[in-house]
């Protein structure tokens, strides 16, 4: 807990809902407020009426309705937030609730075998954005089969819902069970090929991409985006040895009594 929020409970006012500062992994380069730190409060008993509300669960806006109510600074809202940045407010707003410890199950290199251990929430690393975007909030990269320089943003949350809805409706509507996430997603990002920023002409463009293109464009959006760092180190209760591996966030992360 921060000094600020010591402070508070210092001076005796057991209302008043302490909060903290959260950096963001964007550090507010993606982002025309430019804002890389946000004052966030600590959740409550109530906010967890939130996170139990089951039409706030299926329409999927229970984690917006809490972090619309936690986050303090003016002018953010959360759905126009970067995911990795909502992860970073969200992993903050769980280990203050509930504490850092959370079990996860992992599997041994070596042996195969898996095992349940305890992470510490509150070392989670972070995957910080290091390559700067252009004034309009750009990243290029250069399509390595046909050398075509492209323009891309990064996704926001509100635009993931949106290509989840549409890759559902189109596949609802050609009952053929395709998703097209994958090229909806490019479509979604690329803002211009060579110059041209025609929707349609990316469109296309993007349809008839060399997979090659389209999977480097991923892997190297997959590298600079921001987000929270889920490598940790764990010890083999087998082996006794140290090694680094993914954890898995289940139901259970903000809600610990769901299983």
């Amino acid at each position: 807990m921060s000094e600020k929020s010591e402070n508070i409970f210092v001076q005796n006012r057991p209302f008043e809902i302490p909060f903290d500062v959260v950096t963001l992994p964007s550090r507010g380069l993606v982002y025309p407020h430019k804002i890389s730190q946000l004052e966030v409060e600590y959740m409550t008993a109530s906010d967890e009426n939130i996170l139990t509300s089951p039409n706030l669960i299926r329409s999927g806006k229970h984690i917006d309705t809490l972090l619309s109510k936690k986050i303090k600074t003016k002018g953010i809202k959360p759905e126009l937030l970067l995911p990795g940045d909502r992860n970073a407010i969200i992993n903050f707003l769980r280990y203050t609730a509930y504490g850092g410890d959370y079990s996860v199950r992992v599997y041994d290199p070596e042996t195969g075998l898996e095992f349940e251990d305890v992470v510490d929430l509150t070392k989670l690393g972070e995957k910080v954005l290091t390559e700067i975007p252009d004034d309009n909030f750009l990243f290029t990269f250069v399509a390595p089969i046909r050398k075509h320089t492209i323009k891309f943003k990064l996704l926001t949350s509100f635009d993931y819902d949106n290509l989840q809805k549409n890759a559902e409706r189109m596949a609802t509507e050609r009952k053929d069970n395709i998703s097209e996430i994958l090229t909806l997603r490019l479509k979604a990002m690329i803002q211009s090929v060579e110059g041209n920023v025609d929707k349609i002409y990316i469109s296309q463009y993007v349809d008839s991409m060399s997979p090659k293109d389209s999977l480097e464009l991923r892997r190297y959006v997959e590298k600079i985006e921001p987000n929270l760092d889920l490598s940790y180190e764990f010890k083999s209760p087998f082996s006794g040895k140290f090694f680094r591996s993914d954890i898995t966030l289940g139901i259970d992360y903000l809600l610990p009594d769901i299983k």
